[in-house]
C-alpha cells in the first residue's frame, strides 16, 4: 500500500513536526507498521492517508502515528553511573547554590515507559539523605502516548528489572504473574507527560529544571533538530542546571553554549 516514495513523503512531514529523521532504510521495517495503521483507521489510498495526516484531520492518526516510528527501548538502571553521580554528588552540588526550601526539578526527557526516573527516585531513596534535606520533583515526558500510559501505570517485564537489585525489587515491587509492579507511591512521584520536545511551547510551559536527563534521544534527530533541542534545553534550566545525555551523545559537537563537566564516569553539560 506504502511505496518508497510515499514514505519519503510522510518522513519529511514527520521530521518537520517532530525532529525525528527517518532514513529511507528503515522503510522495509516500518512500511508494514505503518499500513497496519492505515488499515485501522479505514484508509485503502495513502494519498488521503497522507491528506488526512499532513493538515491535522485526525488527532488520534497523527498521535498513532508518532507512536508508530518511535523507539522506546529501556530497563532499570541503564547507564548507572550516571544515576550514582546525580544522586552522590550533583544534587549535592545543587543544594549548596539553591536557596534553602527551593524544589530540585528532574526532567527526563523522554521518559519511554518510566524505567529512567523511577530508576532516579529509587536510587534517591538508596542513597537516603538528600530526600529529606530537599522536596524533589521527577517529570517524564515522551512523544509516545502508549509509553506514557504504560509508564503510569508501572509494570514492568522480567527483563526490563533485571538490574535492580534484589533489596529493592523486594520491597518497592510487587510480583504480578511475569511481571513487576512498581509501588503506588513511587508512581505518583512521577509527573508523566505526553509532550513532544520540538513543541516550544508546550515545553517551555515545563517550567525551569535543576538537572535534564535527555539519553539516546538526540541521536534519532539531524543536526539542525539537535541544536533546536540544546537550545530549549539551555532555556529551560536554572543557572548553573546539568544536562545528562547518553554515552553515545556529545552536547559539545551539537551546542557550544553548555560547559562540559566530569562526576565519576559521568559526563554532563553545565549552563554557566
Amino acid at each position: 500500500m506504502i511505496k518508497e516514495s510515499e514514505f519519503v513523503k510522510l518522513a519529511d512531514v514527520l521530521y518537520r513536526r517532530t525532529g525525528i529523521s527517518l532514513d529511507v532504510k528503515r522503510y522495509n521495517i516500518l512500511k508494514p507498521k505503518l499500513e497496519k495503521v492505515m488499515k485501522k483507521y479505514d484508509y485503502d489510498s495513502f494519498r488521503t492517508f497522507f491528506h488526512d495526516y499532513r493538515f491535522d484531520k485526525n488527532k488520534e492518526l497523527k498521535q498513532e502515528l508518532l507512536n508508530t516510528v518511535t523507539i522506546n527501548e529501556t530497563y532499570f538502571y541503564r547507564e548507572k553511573y550516571q544515576f550514582e553521580s546525580l544522586v552522590k554528588d550533583i544534587l549535592y552540588k545543587l543544594d549548596a547554590i539553591r536557596p534553602q526550601g527551593e524544589t530540585l526539578r528532574i526532567l527526563c526527557a523522554p521518559s519511554s515507559t518510566g524505567e529512567e526516573p523511577y530508576s532516579i527516585a529509587l536510587s534517591l531513596l538508596q542513597e537516603g539523605e538528600m530526600i529529606n534535606k530537599r522536596d524533589i520533583e521527577l517529570v517524564g515526558i515522551d512523544i509516545d502516548s502508549n509509553v506514557i500510559q504504560k509508564a503510569k501505570k508501572g509494570v514492568f517485564s522480567k527483563r526490563s528489572i533485571q538490574y535492580v537489585p534484589q533489596e529493592l525489587l523486594s520491597e518497592y515491587f510487587i510480583k504480578k504473574g511475569l511481571d513487576y509492579e512498581i509501588a503506588d507511591f513511587l508512581k505518583d512521584a512521577v509527573n508523566f507527560q505526553v509532550i513532544n520536545v520540538m513543541d516550544k511551547f508546550a515545553f517551555r510551559k515545563l517550567g525551569k529544571f535543576d538537572v535534564i536527563f535527555s539519553r539516546n534521544m538526540l541521536i534519532y534527530f539531524d543536526d539542525e533538530s539537535r541544536k533546536q533541542v540544546a537550545m530549549s534545553f539551555y532555556d529551560s534550566l536554572k543557572p548553573d542546571g546539568m544536562v545528562f545525555l547518553g554515552h553515545a551523545e556529545s552536547m559539545s559537537r551539537i551546542a557550544s553554549v553548555f560547559t562540559t563537566a566530569k562526576s565519576g564516569n559521568s559526563i554532563y553539560y553545565i549552563k554557566e
